[in-house]
């Protein structure tokens, strides 16, 4: 049987608040627009806040534990594989790196787009290609993930999606 993770609310929050914030960027705002500019803003913001808890927060929600490591990934995906459990409280080490790629790249997405309205970057075309690749590249992220999330689901019974929800969950 798996472990089920209590995540805490300020995980919960900002998780939901920076995937709204980004898909409303993606598919809904006009890109350069200046409710475009907040929305980004405000994403960056939850996932400074999210790294910041991450620092403070005790585990599952402390960042060191799930740093990246593909190696444990490849090890990680080979016995869910073999053995369909995923016994991992918090994130699993494949999760970890798309945690970790995720933020990244709303990261990227962020400076990149404040740096296209400064001055000295205004007009460059190499900083509005590092946006739109970033921005790209966080989409297909967050693709991978959701279809992760599903397809772990499925395979281990874990109630990755449910415990992710707001409300307290049973232990």
């Amino acid at each position: 049987m798996t472990k089920k993770t209590q995540w805490d609310r300020v995980v919960k929050l900002t998780h939901w608040l920076v995937a709204s914030l980004f898909l409303i960027n993606y598919f809904i705002t006009e890109d350069g627009s200046t409710l475009h500019q907040w929305v980004g803003y405000s994403a960056v913001g939850a996932v400074v806040l999210r790294l910041l808890w991450g620092c403070v927060a005790k585990p599952p929600a402390r960042l060191t534990s799930f740093l990246p490591s593909v190696p444990k990934a490849i090890g990680h995906l080979k016995e869910v594989y073999q053995t369909r459990v995923d016994d991992h409280h918090g994130h699993n080490p494949a999760g970890a790196i798309m945690i970790w790629c995720m933020w990244i790249g709303l990261i990227a997405i962020g400076i990149s787009g404040y740096l296209m309205e400064t001055d000295r970057f205004w007009g460059e075309d190499w900083v509005k290609e590092i946006h739109e690749a970033a921005v790209n590249l966080t989409f297909v992220c967050v693709c991978v993930h959701v279809g992760a999330v599903v397809l772990m689901t499925r395979i281990t019974g874990h109630p990755y999606l449910q415990n992710m929800l707001p409300g307290e969950r049973e232990k």
